[in-house]
């Protein structure tokens, strides 16, 4: 079994549809997926279901708005556990945060610049929609890919330093940290989200196959 584990509020994960990435999810590991709020963390649910890979969902509440940065057994589970895991968007900057990189917004709008998302933070420069993103470094995660790869992205805050025991992985303009890897542990972060369902850009789901694929053989 995988999980999906989604890092939001209680109140907005109570009201989120997950039946498609829940399906996708599925389709691409092979196996069931158990969809979960961060909150049903515990370690005895780990040694109980072991699950064989794990992903983290983005979200759009700042993390020190609620408690799950707080949360002991959460954060075993994303620095101790050797799970293999897999953080997007929001979970990429969350797990940067749990080995202690700071998450800011990238900048404000310059004056020859659209925003892309006026409802969301106006003012601020946002990546959203399909962008591209150039892997620099060698990884299982991108096996197959060519070096620029075109994937959604819905955020305004960034990762604003690799953190510690980390590699680089992937790049875009505007964001430098945009997907890393722990030296040690199967544990990847991407701030784009390559579990979308995208028809004509098939990169994320390559790479979510991909992380699969490593985690059958780390496990």
């Amino acid at each position: 079994m995988i999980c999906y584990i989604v890092t939001e509020t209680r109140e907005k994960y109570d009201e989120m549809d997950c039946h498609a990435i829940k399906h996708d999810l599925e389709k691409l590991s092979d196996d069931l997926c158990l969809v979960m709020h961060f909150s049903q963390v515990t370690r005895e649910f780990v040694d109980d279901v072991r699950p064989w890979a794990i992903c983290h969902s983005g979200g759009s509440t700042p993390h020190d708005e609620y408690d799950v940065l707080e949360r002991e057994d959460y954060t075993w589970l994303i620095t101790e556990s050797g799970v293999p895991q897999i953080g997007f968007c929001g979970g990429h900057q969350l797990i940067a945060e749990m080995f202690g990189s700071e998450v800011g917004t990238m900048r404000e709008l310059r004056d020859d610049e659209a925003d892309l998302n006026p409802d969301y933070h106006p003012g601020l420069f946002k990546e959203s929609g399909v962008w591209p993103v150039r892997i620099i470094a060698e990884d299982p995660l991108f096996e197959g890919l060519p070096e620029l790869i075109r994937v959604r992205q819905s955020h305004r805050s960034e990762v604003k330093q690799l953190p510690a025991s980390f590699r680089l992985l992937a790049s875009s303009a505007d964001c430098e940290i945009q997907a890393i890897v722990h030296e040690e542990m199967p544990l990847y972060g991407t701030q784009f989200h390559p579990e979308s369902r995208l028809e004509n850009y098939p990169d994320g789901h390559a790479i979510v196959s991909n992380f699969f694929g490593i985690a059958r053989e780390r496990g």
